[in-house]
């Protein structure tokens, strides 16, 4: 009897193990992207915090930035941060380096040939400039913003000359609005509790 209930036991182990499912819970696409999302919650800038995470083809991070002031720059002083985008002066757009930039001058090794960036918003054209010089190979963004129909078709044809793919990661993973706008609550209610809730990609 004893012997009967030690063989049924691993019976129903075994059949466990069989019924468990070992994969990843994420894809490398939305990893990469949860990555540049962690990243964008260390920028300052309150207006709109961006990330940006870059991948070599085999799967490693290469780089990862956030938008901020150079290093040097007083993040309390608030010329740095003015809108008044008449004055370069005193405009915000003067100062701030993008997410993209930062994470190609963070990156590990250059160049970034047939690499991807993971952005949460759509690259604008000063972006894309330094995304081709560099050798990457592909844009998967999270979100654009939609007042910006200039900017983004001027980056955009400069990404379709230079042969670079560009793909929103919905595209590449249908659940990403979802998991991604679950990250940036969780990022924000830890540090800012009760803060109300904002689009994907806008941290």
């Amino acid at each position: 009897m004893a012997g009967f209930a030690l063989n049924s036991g691993k019976r129903h182990a075994t059949a466990r193990i069989k019924d468990m499912e070992n994969k990843s819970l994420l894809d490398w696409h939305s990893m990469f992207m949860g990555v540049a999302l962690l990243a964008a919650a260390r920028s300052k800038d309150a207006r709109k915090r961006n990330g940006a995470c870059i991948a070599s083809a085999d799967y490693k991070i290469l780089g990862v930035g956030y938008n901020g002031l150079p290093r040097g720059c007083d993040d309390d002083d608030p010329a740095y941060w003015a809108d008044d985008d008449d004055d370069p002066l005193h405009s915000r757009h003067s100062y701030i380096v993008h997410a993209e930039v930062n994470a190609i001058l963070n990156c590990v090794v250059l160049p970034l040939t047939d690499g991807t960036i993971y952005a949460t918003q759509f690259p604008c054209p000063r972006c894309v400039q330094s995304i081709i010089q560099v050798g990457i190979k592909r844009v998967v963004y999270l979100e654009q913003k939609p007042h910006q129909v200039a900017s983004i078709a001027a980056a955009n044809k400069m990404l379709q000359d230079a042969g670079i793919a560009v793909h929103s990661l919905a595209e590449l993973e249908s659940e990403s609005p979802t998991w991604s706008a679950k990250l940036e609550r969780f990022i924000r209610d830890s540090r800012q509790p009760g803060a109300t809730e904002s689009p994907p990609g806008d941290i």
